[in-house]
């Protein structure tokens, strides 16, 4: 991953000398368990764990061997005298690789939540900052109803923090130790050997295993992320519309010294929100490459591992990222209240219009025949630029109402239920 995209803490976690530590743990709480179950002693145990990560001689090892783990393996072995024949003892190349993925995802997914849990914060904290801030809504890109920006916000809180549940479930069937050996049956460690290890790196066991550890599992996580990422990307598409020029509603953040175009020096674009949107068409990339990893012959094959070493360090680089961006965006965004006012009066009340068939209905008229002089009153209220009222007054087929139109056309009783939705899912304390 490029740095651009990529923090120095996601980039450590990734590093191939974290990978070879990782790999050492696995080792190092076999040995533990070896010691344990009385195949080493003591002496034995204490040599094999004082041994180190020696990055270069493990690279260059792997130059002549063309195999990663054994690169390793012989470097660790190097360090010791008769204690070398037990390290790596009943352990196959995946044994460590996976495990020891595991343990990197256990990292890069704690950095993930540390990030979500302050977006989450920041979106709830702005959907009660502007929970009757009132605006127009609309379907199909046309005005549709009066609502408020604080729902537009509440309603990211909630699909972000579904999304991201659904990503912390996948974790939990993936974070594992896999110590079953060559083809998954426990030829030479048993499973209690498994499970001590499991215990000491704070990870769960898989129920049952090939090779490796299934890549179905995998697929899950980065479907999930993607999804993430594409839940990101629905909220800044929203920036982007209302960032228009005939829109200007919500525009981002513009430092005192940033340029909008090569060319044009008026321009404010939201390059942020498109960064966002691009971010997350490159995350849902993965997903097929994810999904294709899961068939591998028979026990095992390695066309997953040049994916996954690429894959895996991109998608949580780039979830990061967008997270992070998504944070600072919403923190930033100039918010035009009076813009958004001046487009619900351009409706010219046409935006109460439901409500107002509502009171028709209520009133014992015909529906369809309420709906056909609404729908022409309106035409006429946007087309003369005058308020809807007005119109219904002059037409005698409303005479049944005309006692009860104060509330319909008032956007504080509109808005009164909203109340109740934030209420009823974030009560005040």
């Amino acid at each position: 991953m490029i740095e651009r995209y990529q923090s120095k803490k996601m980039k450590s976690i990734f590093s191939l000398e974290n990978r070879y530590e990782k790999m050492l743990s696995v080792e190092e709480a076999s040995i533990e368990a070896l010691f344990l179950r009385g195949i080493i002693q003591e002496g034995i145990k204490q040599e094999l764990l004082s041994g180190h990560i020696n990055l270069q001689d493990i690279v260059e090892r792997e130059r002549v061997l063309k195999h990663d783990v054994l690169a390793f393996v012989e470097s660790m072995m190097a360090q010791f005298n008769d204690a070398k024949r037990y390290f790596h003892y009943g352990l196959t190349s995946t044994d460590v690789v996976d495990s020891a993925q595991s343990l990197i995802l256990k990292d890069a997914s704690t950095l993930i939540a540390e990030h979500m849990k302050t977006l989450l914060t920041t979106i709830l904290e702005h959907a009660k900052k502007y929970q009757n801030t009132p605006m127009m809504a609309r379907t199909h890109g046309m005005f549709a109803e009066m609502s408020t920006l604080g729902l537009r916000y509440l309603r990211f809180y909630e699909d972000l923090n579904r999304a991201n549940l659904r990503f912390c479930a996948s974790l939990e069937g993936l974070l594992q130790v896999k110590l079953s050996g060559a083809v998954g049956h426990y030829s030479i460690l048993p499973i209690e050997h498994e499970r001590f290890v499991a215990d000491s790196l704070k990870l769960d066991v898989q129920r049952l295993s090939t090779q490796v550890i299934a890549r179905d599992k995998h697929a899950a996580m980065i479907s999930q992320m993607s999804i993430i990422a594409s839940v990101i990307e629905d909220f800044v598409l929203d920036i982007r519309l209302l960032s228009r020029s005939d829109v200007n509603e919500v525009s981002e953040g513009f430092s005192s010294k940033q340029k909008g175009s090569s060319a044009m020096p008026h321009k404010k674009n939201p390059i942020t929100s498109e960064n966002l949107t691009g971010l997350s068409r490159m995350l849902r990339g993965y997903v097929t490459m994810a999904m294709e990893n899961i068939a591998l012959w028979h026990e095992r094959d390695i066309s997953h591992s040049s994916v996954e070493r690429v894959m895996l360090e991109d998608a949580f680089s780039v979830l990061e990222t967008m997270l992070i961006k998504t944070n600072g965006l919403i923190q930033d965004l100039v918010i035009f209240e009076d813009h958004m006012q001046q487009h619900i009066d351009q409706t010219y009340q046409t935006t109460f219009s439901q409500r107002l068939l509502h009171l028709c209905i209520d009133a014992t008229l015909d529906r369809i025949e309420s709906y056909e002089h609404i729908q022409k009153a309106s035409f006429q209220a946007i087309q003369q630029q005058k308020p809807l009222h007005g119109f219904i007054l002059e037409n005698d087929f409303f005479k049944p109402i005309h006692n009860d139109l104060n509330d319909i056309f008032s956007q504080e009783t509109y808005l009164l239920h909203l109340n109740q939705v934030f209420n009823d899912l974030y009560p005040k304390k």
